[in-house]
């Protein structure tokens, strides 16, 4: 079976949309809940975190919970709708259909007639410039029909303008008309869930966050927007140019931020193992990730090269040299660098890591002293040879070292199946060369 690059959806099961939650989430979902629970006002809500996670994720089991709850939930993709020209359309038509559940007697009736009112709403810009044939040589007569349209053209936009602007009065009436009904029947506000926020174009990002906040603006009306504010603000930023104050023009859109906590990174790690590598744990991985100042994209993207060595492996050859490799690289590139060279010896390299995570492994360590005897003796049939040196090895007691002699069996077996050390190294440097990993 191979890898996912994009981590496996979570099963999200209806009685007890926790029971996958493999980030320790629940926590925060509680004291959301609470917190819409008590707002009357209109409501735009941030969910903050970086890319890749969890927060899809999240909202899925929070939204869950709340219709558990008994509240009123509409979800949408917003990035599913950035072909769409007008983001007010695409929420109109999402909240139409994901009200449709709600289908009771009268309140039926305030939804169509929000809806209807939906429709009238003109948002679509009008062309700026009108094209007028005109002749090579100029004619007055030519001219003074040419003023005519223009005059024509400005009253018919102020026209559409003020009907515009009435049409949009009207509709946020029948909205708050609907909201009050729909808040009396179920006792809690409307949550709107928009995920997917931070992969649309900017300038649609935008124009959804502004409908959101300022035309879908009613009591008892939350909006959550997913969002990895940082980079939505970069990529606006990108839009509007470098001197353009992003992180201020979007915190006036925004009522209340959420940034969702940080997962503990052992927990990260074997979520990310299960999804991407669909193994339920790695011991060292867990170890030296969960300990670690590493952030959780640097996590999940060596464990992305890793299922890509594995993937380019046989079924037959282990990966457990590409997996130790993988650990030092990614926890301190210059002490892996310099290790692979034979700059540093093997006891040098573990007290440099040791340094960085905090804690020891004898598994890891016996690893490392023998990639050093392959790396100093530059051939693959000589790391048994007792002539090479480890100041590693050498610092055991005889307890440790007969244990090491041991492993050594036993990495003939596991190493050299892939070739050893160093080919794991090249596997790792080709795919990071030649393969960008998001």
């Amino acid at each position: 079976m191979g890898i996912r690059i994009r981590p496996e959806e979570i099963d999200v099961p209806r009685e007890d949309p926790f029971q996958n939650d493999m980030l320790d989430r629940k926590k925060s979902a509680e004291v959301l809940t609470q917190l819409v629970d008590g707002i009357d006002g209109p409501c735009v809500l941030t969910i903050d975190a970086p890319w890749g996670t969890g927060k899809t994720t999240f909202l899925k089991m929070w939204s869950r919970h709340l219709r558990n709850k008994g509240f009123p939930v509409v979800e949408f993709n917003a990035w599913e709708t950035d072909h769409a020209e007008d983001p007010f359309v695409a929420i109109a038509s999402e909240l139409e259909k994901g009200l449709k559940e709600f289908d009771e007697g009268s309140f039926n009736e305030k939804i169509k007639d929000a809806m209807e009112a939906a429709k009238k709403v003109v948002l679509r810009a009008i062309p700026a410039l009108i094209r007028v044939a005109i002749s090579s040589i100029v004619d007055v007569q030519a001219l003074k029909e040419t003023g005519n349209v223009l005059a024509s053209y400005a009253e018919d936009r102020l026209d559409r303008y003020k009907e515009g602007d009435k049409s949009i009065k009207v509709f946020q009436d029948k909205l708050q008309t609907m909201a009050n009904a729909l808040v009396q029947s179920k006792n809690h506000p409307l949550m709107v869930f928009i995920d997917e926020l931070d992969r649309c174009r900017p300038s649609y990002a935008v124009a959804l966050i502004e409908a959101a906040k300022h035309l879908f603006e009613a009591d008892h009306v939350v909006f959550v927007l997913a969002v990895n504010r940082t980079q939505l603000a970069h990529s606006i930023s990108a839009l509007y140019g470098s001197e353009f104050d992003a992180t201020g023009y979007l915190r006036r859109f925004f009522d209340i931020d959420f940034k969702l906590p940080e997962p503990d990174r052992k927990l990260f790690t074997k979520y990310m193992l299960n999804s991407i590598l669909r193994v339920e744990s790695i011991y060292l991985l867990e170890m030296f990730f969960g300990t670690s100042n590493l952030s959780l994209r640097q996590i999940e993207q060596a464990i992305k090269r890793l299922g890509i060595v594995k993937s380019s492996l046989r079924d037959d050859q282990s990966y457990i040299a590409a997996l130790v490799a993988l650990i030092v690289r990614t926890i301190d590139y210059d002490i892996y660098e310099q290790f692979v060279r034979g700059k540093i010896s093997d006891k040098e390299l573990v007290d440099a890591i040791y340094e960085r995570v905090g804690n020891a492994d004898r598994e890891f360590e016996f690893n490392i002293a023998v990639a050093a005897k392959e790396i100093k003796s530059k051939n693959l049939n000589r790391i048994y040879d007792s002539q090479i040196e480890s100041p590693l090895i050498d610092g055991y007691d005889d307890n440790m070292r007969s244990d090491f002699i041991k492993f050594e069996e036993q990495y003939q077996t596991l190493f050299r199946r892939m070739g050893g050390f160093l080919v794991a190294v090249r596997l790792i440097e080709y795919f990071g060369k030649y393969l960008n990993v998001r």
